[in-house]
């Protein structure tokens, strides 16, 4: 999902009275320099891990203002500078705001997390963090929310803050809304040192759009994957699905890693899990979510997979997820098995169909060319990246997939895809079991053969071949065409 930078993120904080950090946002180089001291940080819309990158810089005299802004405003895709003046924290806290798409204890809604600790290092306490389901109809008052908070300083004020926080992410339908820190002042005060946000486009109403408009000049510079993904919505326009390829330089010793992650939460704990270790170096950004289809997943798979740099697969969510997980487990098993690099994943499933999801993944894995490693959602990103030395790998592995020839029953056009029924494979005639399991009746068998039932819709779910090839005689296979050239 479309990711605001911090600058944008503080104006729609400000407008629900979340106090900031004074700070202020230079697109040029200003006349007149601010006072030292202050923080310079480059606002690069998705950029993370800015610290490490030499994008957030400390100035203490005019010379160093002056040198980092100029050289930070030259950074490539860089929409401005932040100088944001220093503070005397006395605490820092970290608070995230994410959509809770619900499960059989809770309705769909909100989760606020947190945590007593903020700052760096967040990423090795995911585990630890309170949550705090909310309604998006009706969100906690400051009293549920102190209510709720561990024994810290000033925990109405705190909650206060929070509920401010709460109300921006409703007030704007943000997906995602973080601030780390939060920084406790003197007197008991709360304010944001540094935040960020995710939306959907298709949440933003017409009078917000000035806030949340994404410069041209952030995708002219797309590659040849990213163009791929790019078509693959125009063909499947259902659900998001985001890629883009990291623009730095690939660091040596680090276990490089594809990423496949199902949502603006998932996106979140992944930062969370690798922003603060140097070993570990994401090849590319992506979200997949929104209830897309497996068709579609199986396509940005492959896309993924096939970054030639890349030693293992990441893919995560939440951990709550909509999109039904049983569905996405099938787009893997096919990725891996089709692809010509597969690579050794730990994958992550939460969400509707989780059990369903990890018993195929369990079922097919010793078949599999590469090593894979399934985990349920309560285990966190921070706990899979310990095993990532384990399975990644220096070599890829090449194999070569040729479809078995068949005849087309049929083709669809959204989303894209041609069903072949292979008649060898079912000599008696009869009707293959998986047709009944077809979600929304979309198959039929009429007259010995598989056809589309034209009151019905494909969803694009893969049931039909995974329930073919893992319980039939592989009777039915989808092709799944792809834009270019993709390994």
């Amino acid at each position: 999902m479309p990711a605001l930078p911090e600058y944008k993120t503080r104006i729609l904080l400000e407008n629900h009275g979340v106090p900031l950090i004074p700070a202020v946002f230079y697109d040029v180089m200003p006349d007149i320099l601010p006072e030292p001291a202050v923080f310079l940080k480059a606002q690069i819309p998705g950029a993370t891990s800015r610290a490490g990158r030499g994008l957030v810089r400390r100035a203490s005299t005019k010379e160093e203002i002056s040198n980092g802004l100029k050289e930070l405003l030259a950074e490539k895709n860089c929409q401005g500078v932040l100088a944001a003046e220093a503070a005397d924290i006395k605490k820092e806290y970290y608070a995230a705001c994410l959509l809770d798409f619900g499960n059989e204890e809770n309705l769909p809604g909100g989760v606020l997390l947190f945590s007593p600790e903020g700052g760096t290092g967040i990423e090795g306490r995911t585990g630890s963090l309170l949550k705090i389901h909310f309604s998006l109809l009706n969100p906690p008052s400051v009293q549920d929310i102190g209510n709720e908070l561990p024994d810290v300083p000033h925990a109405y004020e705190l909650a206060d803050f929070l509920q401010k926080m709460i109300s921006t992410f409703i007030g704007y339908k943000l997906t995602v809304l973080e601030t780390n820190p939060i920084a406790l002042l003197a007197g008991g005060s709360h304010v944001a040192v540094d935040c960020r946000a995710e939306f959907e486009k298709h949440a933003v109403s017409k009078k917000n759009a000035y806030l949340f408009k994404v410069p041209e000049s952030s995708v002219n510079d797309s590659t040849p994957l990213e163009k791929m993904v790019e078509a693959i919505n125009a063909a499947d326009p259902a659900g998001t699905g985001f890629f883009r390829a990291s623009r730095e330089k690939t660091p040596e010793g680090t276990i490089t890693v594809a990423t496949n992650l199902c949502g603006g939460g998932g996106k979140m704990l992944w930062e969370m899990a690798t922003g603060g270790r140097d070993d570990i170096f994401s090849l590319n950004e992506s979200d997949t979510s929104g209830g897309l289809s497996g068709f579609k997943s199986y396509r940005i798979l492959r896309v993924i997979m096939s970054q030639p740099e890349a030693q293992v697969l990441i893919l995560t969510g939440s951990g709550m997820a909509f999109q039904n997980q049983f569905h996405l487990a099938s787009a893997v098993w096919k990725a891996l098995r089709e692809s010509p690099t597969p690579l050794p994943s730990l994958l992550r499933f939460g969400g509707t169909d989780q059990d369903k999801a990890m018993n195929l993944m369990n079922t097919v894995s010793e078949n599999l060319p590469v090593k894979v490693k399934t985990f349920r959602p309560e285990i966190f990103p921070n706990a899979m990246v310990e095993h990532l030395e384990e399975i990644a790998t220096d070599h890829r592995i090449k194999q070569e997939f040729i479809p078995e020839a068949g005849e087309l029953a049929f083709e669809v056009k959204t989303p894209p895809a041609r069903f072949v029924y292979h008649p060898e494979k079912n000599p008696e005639g009869k009707e293959p079991a998986f047709i009944k399991e077809c979600p929304t009746g979309f198959l039929q068998w009429k007259k010995d053969r598989i056809t589309p039932n034209p009151d019905a819709k494909c969803i694009g779910c893969l049931v039909c071949e995974t329930l073919s090839l893992l319980e039939g005689n592989g009777e039915l296979t989808i092709e799944l065409g792809l834009p270019g050239e993709v390994l």
